[in-house]
Formats: C-alpha cells, sequence, structure tokens
C-alpha cells in the first residue's frame, strides 16, 4: 500500500512565551500588507501618484481590513457567542487581566468579512482625495491578491480551515490538536511530541492511514509504570475525550499497540494510532491567489493604456470568488450549523463578488488598440 500522506504538525508559534506569543500567521499577514506596499510604490511612482498618497491609502487599507475581517468573521461564522462576548470582537485577548487573561490575537478573520470593509474604506478614501473608486480599487486587488495567498498559507500553519478527507492515502494529516492537548495538559511532563508513518500496515482507506506518535517525556519523569498507565488509559482517554475533528482516532481493538523505549536520556512512548488524510485546501487557495496575481500583474503591465477603471477590480472578484466558491466544496464547514446547508456560508457569501466581478469585466472590457 502507497502511503502518499504528508504529517502536519507545525507548531502555529514562532516565539511563544505564555501569555504573549507570535504566530506565523501574523507575520504572513503582516507580510503581505508590506509586500503589497513595495510593488504599490513602484506602481504609483510610474503614474506620478505621490508617497504621501499611497500612505494614506495603506492606511486606509490596514484599518478597513482588519475591521472587515474581523466583524465578518463574527457576524457570518460565531454570531451567538460575540453578541455574549462583545468586547472580544475588538480586543485580541479573552478573559480578565490577573486571572484568566490569554492573549489570543485576532485568530477569527473571515475573508468575505475583509472584502466588504475593503469595498467600504476605499470609498471612504476615494470621497476623502477625490480620486476614483474604481482606479483605486484596480490597484488595490492586484497586491490584495498576493496578500491572500499569504494568509492562506498562514491558515496552513495554523492547521485551520483545512479540507474534507481524501477518502485516499494522499493527502494532509493534521495532528495538531492531538499534539497540543497533551503538551498543554501534560505540561512539564510530556515535553515533545512528534509523529512518524507506519509502513506494512493493512488499513482500509475510508479509516485512514496508520501514523505513529512518538511522545517524549520530561526527564525528572522515570517511572515506567507511570508512563505504560498512561500507554493503558490516559492516552486513549484523552483522544477520545477532546475533540480532533476525526484528524486523528484510535484504531479498532481493545487496547493501543504501543511501546515504551529509553532514547536522548528520556522515556518515550511510541504508539500507533489512525490519521485522516484531507485536503490541504489552503494549499489550494494559496496558489490559485498567486496564479490570480500574477495574472493582474501581466494584464495591467501588458494592457495598461487600454484598460478602463473597474477591469482588473472585476477579473479580481470573479477570479477570486469563483475559485473560492469550487474549492469550499473540498473544506471542512467551518461552523456546525453550516452542515445542515446545501451550500456553506462562504458559498453563499461568495455568489454576490462572483456577480458583481463578471458584470465589471462586461461593462469595463479594454478598448481597442488605440492608433497614433
Amino acid at each position: 500500500m502507497s502511503l502518499n500522506y504528508i504529517i502536519w504538525n507545525v507548531i502555529p508559534q514562532l516565539i511563544d512565551l505564555g501569555k504573549f506569543e507570535i504566530r506565523y500567521y501574523s507575520l504572513l499577514f503582516a507580510l503581505g500588507f508590506i509586500l503589497g506596499y513595495i510593488i504599490l510604490l513602484k506602481i504609483f511612482k510610474k503614474q506620478g501618484r505621490t508617497v504621501e498618497f499611497l500612505d494614506k491609502l495603506t492606511i486606509y487599507m490596514v484599518v478597513s481590513t482588519i475591521i472587515g475581517a474581523r466583524v465578518g468573521h463574527c457576524l457570518f461564522y460565531e454570531f451567538d457567542y460575540y453578541m455574549q462576548h462583545p468586547l472580544e470582537i475588538i480586543l485580541p485577548w479573552r478573559g480578565t487581566i490577573g486571572s484568566d487573561f490569554e492573549f489570543t490575537g485576532f485568530q477569527g478573520l473571515a475573508s468575505h468579512g475583509a472584502a466588504i470593509g475593503i469595498l467600504a474604506g476605499i470609498y471612504l478614501f476615494a470621497r476623502k482625495t477625490k480620486s476614483s473608486f474604481l482606479w483605486v480599487m484596480d490597484m488595490i486587488v492586484i497586491v490584495t491578491a498576493l496578500a491572500g495567498s499569504l494568509i492562506r498559507l498562514g491558515n496552513l500553519m495554523n492547521s485551520e480551515i483545512y479540507g474534507n478527507p481524501t477518502k485516499t492515502t494522499s493527502g494532509f494529516v493534521f495532528t495538531q490538536d492531538l499534539t497540543r492537548v497533551l503538551t498543554q495538559k501534560y505540561e512539564g511532563i510530556i515535553e515533545d511530541v512528534s509523529y512518524s508513518k507506519v509502513r506494512n500496515q493493512d488499513m482500509k482507506q475510508s479509516q485512514g492511514v496508520p501514523i505513529e506518535i512518538h511522545i517524549g517525556f520530561a526527564k525528572k519523569v522515570k517511572d515506567k509504570n507511570k508512563i505504560k498507565q498512561f500507554g493503558d488509559e490516559l492516552l486513549a482517554e484523552d483522544m477520545a475525550r477532546y475533540d480532533m475533528d476525526n484528524n486523528v482516532f484510535l484504531l479498532p481493538g481493545d487496547s493501543l499497540n504501543y511501546s515504551i523505549e529509553q532514547r536522548d536520556k528520556r522515556l518515550w512512548l511510541n504508539a500507533t494510532i489512525g490519521g485522516m488524510p484531507r485536503h490541504p485546501s489552503q494549499l489550494y487557495e494559496a496558489a490559485s491567489y498567486l496564479v490570480i496575481f500574477l495574472l493582474l500583474m501581466f494584464v495591467f503591465f501588458s494592457y495598461e493604456k487600454r484598460l478602463k477603471d473597474g477591469f482588473l477590480f472585476g477579473i479580481f472578484l470573479f477570479l477570486v470568488f469563483i475559485s473560492r466558491f469550487f474549492i469550499e466544496f473540498l473544506k471542512e464547514n467551518q461552523e456546525s450549523f453550516e452542515d445542515a446547508m446545501s451550500l456553506n456560508m462562504g458559498q453563499i457569501l461568495s455568489i454576490p463578488f462572483v456577480i458583481l466581478g463578471l458584470s465589471l469585466i462586461i461593462w469595463k472590457w479594454p478598448r481597442k488598440e488605440l492608433t497614433t
């Protein structure tokens, strides 16, 4: 049996100081704005626009994107929760300082909300600067596509917004849920959690694939009987108790198959469990947005003099949200209420943008080649 899956166990935090952390997602999010600024600076200089103009536009973009994405997530996906905790919509933490305080950052961000926020922010910017709204949007969407690609890579680093099971032995097995449970619940006792493939073990494709979990205990843990108790009882109980989205699961049988060894002056427990290969939908979206970015750059620099204001904006809306619509068929629903819907929330919200984009493409189709 060919096992072509990838075990994805990347720790989301680049820096983790307990109550404060910096995630790859946050850095990729910021990188999108930085690269966007650099690209727009070159474009605006080419068109005779000032740096001050770009700086003002950047402020409007950053603020409107974050507000729109955050409010969109709270309204579209977790309305009930945030209506009970309204301050958490605007605060990057949960709890009360000094008691149950936890710095979480703005982990709930919705791309459709970001799109609405950008439209509103750029409208206000265009009025303030007396610029063409559609022209500004044409410039913005070029770099927005690149930023969207980086943000989806951030989702991959967070092990979130993943796809449905592939029902084959290919795909990504997301193991961070189990890793997080073990390292947080047994903090100071369990220090390392890693995974590897198991060769020559027969499993039906509908059941996923076999993987081996390697749990490294702290040097202070020297009693093998306690580790044996963990293998006989606690590991199976934790996997059954906590929600793993069926990414990892116990194999059929009366007991967990495990072994204990000493390595690197520590005791390790190695156990065979099951993993569910899924579509890496974050990569699908990241790749599609990157292609859209390259296409927009090509169209702009190749046909700049022929383009009408709003044409690039139309291409962006149509391609981004039509790709999002179809990729959603391969993605897990973000909230349970979507399970009863024929189209999920992401697809429903994409339809108006697809229609708007197609309308702009037809309306703003480039003029004929200029003659001298």
